[in-house]
């Protein structure tokens, strides 16, 4: 049985566990998880011919639309979504030459999604006054990521396939949540910038990622993710960085690295800054920290657990020094469940259940696990010891 897929089948079925509580309580919950591992592990080990593939994809994409316009059945929980009219509301108020970050949801609620949102989600509500719409592209755009190409391959398939009907994931879909979707444009992203091979298209793809990463705080962890694994691979691509004099080859990776860590922080400040330069305290994403300290805006607690997790993530990529796409998601993945994790934990602590904690929080880490799990072609993440983490590697030579 494949590690990878179990992995994958833990985080699916994690994330799922308020919709399966919503329908049936904790004996759903269980049947959700035993569910969705068995077909994670069938995703990648089900033998499927290749010509039936197109006609699943087909299959899926006319359900997801019909699905959307018909919108979510009476059972479906969470009906309506805050995220995706905080969007609308922002967009609306921004087209209209007004500070978008002072209006508010249906619900009474602050606009929290940060710029490279709005940005993202665009296009989309202009053409049809609805943000929500970009859920299904980024279902869309999930597929070839994960093949990474147009042609499509029986696992990364399935495990796409997987990923839209999980239940989590669909309840989303259904009422415009965007937990897992706003990650995707992240993955491609990421993908783009460990494939590049000149200069120009590294730096593209650097902008890229500062935008499909500046959507919420955390996703900054993603980029220093990118810019490490960038800095620590093999140097393949000399010419891309020249350095005139310099006669040590082995720091053009790292100038690699930091091309695409400063180039992706020099876009979130290029979005962020004008914003903040209306006013902090109207700067309404600041609200998320008071999820954390019970107070908004920049405390003190909030700086030093960032400062924090960006010390320990630090030490771990230079541990494990992930190059490949595979160690990259899934470093990417295990860095955007931690927020469900400490929320399990903190209900434990505080009740001794898990049944009421909002297991939602690290969704986001969907879209990066399918994509290890689909690039490592269904090898188990322990198997990346030996070619996707090359420190270890050493190690077993030695």
């Amino acid at each position: 049985m494949s590690v990878g897929a179990l992995a994958l089948g833990a985080i699916l079925a994690v994330v799922s566990t308020f919709p399966a509580m919503t329908l049936g309580g904790p004996p759903a919950v269980v049947a959700v998880y035993a569910v969705l591992g068995l077909l994670a592990v069938a995703a990648v080990r089900t033998p499927v011919r290749r010509r039936v593939l197109p006609g699943l994809v087909a299959l899926v994409v006319v359900g997801l639309v019909l699905a959307f316009v018909l919108g979510p059945p009476a059972w479906v929980p969470g009906v309506g979504s805050d995220r995706a009219d905080a969007l609308d509301v922002a967009l609306t108020r921004l087209a209209g030459g007004i500070y978008p970050y002072t209006g508010t949801t249906y619900l009474g609620n602050p606009i929290t999604p940060l710029p490279g949102s709005l940005v993202l989600a665009a296009p989309f509500w202009a053409v049809t006054g609805h943000a929500a719409w970009q859920n299904l592209a980024w279902t869309l755009v999930l597929l070839p990521v994960l093949h990474g190409s147009w042609r499509l391959r029986t696992a990364p398939t399935l495990v796409w396939v997987l990923v839209v009907i999980t239940p989590e994931a669909l309840r989303e879909f259904l009422v415009g949540d965007d937990l897992v979707t706003s990650v995707v444009p992240a993955v491609a992203a990421a993908a783009w910038v460990l494939r590049a091979r000149s200069v120009p298209f590294l730096t593209a793809g650097a902008v890229a990622l500062g935008i499909a990463t500046c959507t919420r705080p955390h996703l900054a962890l993603v980029v220093v993710i990118v810019a490490v694994a960038v800095g620590l691979r093999p140097d393949d691509r000399k010419a891309s960085l020249p350095a005139p004099g310099d006669s040590n080859d082995a720091v053009l990776p790292w100038r690699r690295g930091l091309l695409v860590g400063g180039v992706a922080a020099l876009t979130w400040a290029v979005l962020i800054v004008p914003f903040l330069l209306g006013g902090a305290d109207r700067f309404s994403p600041l609200h998320v920290g008071a999820k954390v300290t019970g107070e908004r805006g920049l405390h003190p607690a909030i700086v030093g657990i960032a400062l924090a997790a960006l010390a320990l993530l630090v030490l771990a990529l230079v541990r494990l020094r992930p190059t490949s796409e595979a160690a990259v998601g899934w470093c990417c993945a295990a860095v955007l469940v931690a927020p469900t994790v400490l929320s399990a934990g903190f209900w434990v602590l505080l009740t001794g259940s898990v049944w009421q904690a909002d297991l939602t929080l690290g969704a986001g880490a969907v879209p990066f696990a399918a994509w290890a799990l689909s690039r490592s072609r269904g090898e188990d993440p322990s198997a990346l010891a030996a070619r996707g983490f090359p420190s270890r590697r050493k190690k077993a030579a030695a």
